[in-house]
């Protein structure tokens, strides 16, 4: 039962959040406050999961919905929820600070590594969105439930058992959804790839 009503407080949120999108793109600020407000601690514990600090992850936190203002009228949302296209941007960035803070800690003094990384970035950037926007359109095919699961686990990195206690269902089923949704995701990249 519970999971059926968090299925339909989830749909309505959806529909509110592609509205809300709506404005953004138009550029309402209160409409992106609003979205701010919504998703924030989603979009940190994505950055969270990643860095591991609290200061670091406030910042792409931030960074991530800077990226979606300054970016609006080009993003199209794959579904009705701004949270995927939120939590991707900041788990990249995440990362992208990472790989930056391990380059920084080998060799301070080379700055060749800098000059190559933006060199390659602009096509790294299209392929991994391209990828991106692969999986979100495959992810809005799937049962609610599954989107969820993916979320919170695989792009939020959270336990089975913490997913499994904020959805309302057991751990198990969120285990075997989850190693479905691994295998149908290596076939779509596989496809992508053309391996």
């Amino acid at each position: 039962m519970r999971a059926d009503v968090l299925s339909l407080l989830s749909v309505a949120t959806d529909a509110d959040d592609r509205a809300l999108f709506d404005r953004v793109q138009a550029g309402d600020r209160e409409a992106f406050r609003t979205i701010f407000r919504r998703h924030m601690q989603s979009v940190y514990w994505a950055a969270f999961g990643v860095l591991q600090s609290r200061a670091d992850s406030e910042e792409v936190m931030q960074d991530a919905f800077m990226t979606m203002w300054d970016k609006r009228a080009s993003i199209e949302l794959v579904g009705e929820s701004t949270l995927p296209w939120l939590v991707t941007t900041a788990r990249y960035l995440a990362l992208n600070r990472r790989r930056s803070e391990a380059r920084k800690r080998r060799d301070p003094l080379n700055e060749n590594a800098d000059i190559l990384d933006r060199a390659l970035a602009p096509d790294n950037a299209v392929v991994a969105n391209e990828a991106r926007q692969h999986i979100e359109e495959v992810m809005a095919l799937m049962p609610l439930v599954d989107q969820e699961i993916f979320w919170l686990c695989l792009v939020g990195d959270l336990s089975y058992k913490e997913a499994a206690r904020q959805l309302g269902i057991s751990h198990g089923s969120v285990r075997n959804r989850l190693s479905r949704l691994r295998a149908r995701l290596r076939s779509e990249i596989s496809l992508l790839k053309g391996d």
